[in-house]
């Protein structure tokens, strides 16, 4: 698959790498934001995003950062769950249908029911007309792009707190997690997907609670379950609409358990208990 010019596909808004040249992003990552990811694409020299609605959810979460992107001079659309996988850039691109834009989008007409592809083109077209006869000044060329001194985005939030004994780590984003979580219960705010699948693996937590994101196409949103069991790794899923996406508290003190792996159906744990209840059943030994 050949994408155009200045196009990355990432899963994972986590895989973003500080050295990144291309200023279109198409990602699988949810849209959910409270300013730490839209500074980080403005660091990382991204102009224009596109990312999953995560089935809107709670306080609209799923779509918060298309705001905080505008915040930022970035151009951004969320895609239905419906449309595309959550944690799949490659779905996202191929099948993504445009369900939310900010201002910058609406600016550079794209529309609702716009493929991403379509919205691609359009992006790129506009980049490349003159600087003078752009529609939407605000949307600078990366090839003229001032550069800025920007401060450090502290994207490591993690709070440590004890339910019954049990102790947990409360995070936003999974991808905030380091070495140092090995063996942690894990509440976070993010998609139980793929690509968060693959961070739960990588840093071998004991047991995770995500959103399911609407689970959406293909039962994307709740996708990683299954694997994490099979890695010794207990996993259940949050209706997005009982605790907001992003938001790792809410999820520990309103969310309400849709989805269970076969390791937490092991330990007693149910669809509709709420996330508290469910932790008393995740103070055991896993396998390494």
């Amino acid at each position: 698959m050949e994408l155009p010019k200045g196009v990355i596909l990432l899963d994972s808004l986590g895989d973003l790498q500080p050295d990144n040249s291309n200023p279109i992003l198409v990602c699988g990552s949810h849209c959910g934001d409270n300013g730490i990811f839209a500074r980080k694409l403005k660091n990382c020299h991204v102009k224009a995003v596109f990312l999953n609605n995560a089935g809107i959810g709670k306080n609209l979460a799923g779509i918060s950062g298309l705001s905080h992107y505008e915040a930022e001079n970035i151009l951004a659309c969320a895609v239905d769950h419906y449309s595309a996988e959550i944690g799949v850039a490659n779905d996202t691109w191929e099948s993504g249908i445009i369900s939310h834009t900010n201002t910058l989008a609406e600016d550079a007409e794209i529309q609702i029911g716009d493929s991403v592809k379509d919205a691609v083109a359009k992006i790129i077209n506009l980049m490349d007309l003159p600087t003078s006869t752009q529609k939407n000044k605000n949307f600078e060329s990366p090839i003229n792009e001032k550069k800025e001194n920007s401060s450090k985005v502290d994207l490591k939030k993690l709070i440590q707190t004890q339910i019954d004994g049990v102790n947990i780590t409360v995070t936003d984003s999974i991808t905030f997690l380091n070495e140092s979580n090995a063996g942690d219960i894990v509440v976070c705010g993010s998609h139980g997907g793929v690509s968060a699948g693959h961070y739960a693996q990588k840093h071998r937590l004991k047991a995770v609670f995500f959103n399911d994101a609407g689970i959406g196409k293909n039962n994307a949103g709740i996708k990683s379950l299954e694997s994490l069991s099979d890695a010794g790794i207990l996993a259940c899923t949050v209706d997005c609409m009982s605790a907001e996406i992003f938001n790792g508290q809410d999820i520990l003190d309103n969310g309400i358990v849709t989805v269970c792996n076969q390791l937490a159906k092991s330990k007693n744990i149910k669809e509709k208990m709420t996330v508290k209840e469910a932790i008393k059943y995740c103070n055991f030994t896993c396998r390494s």
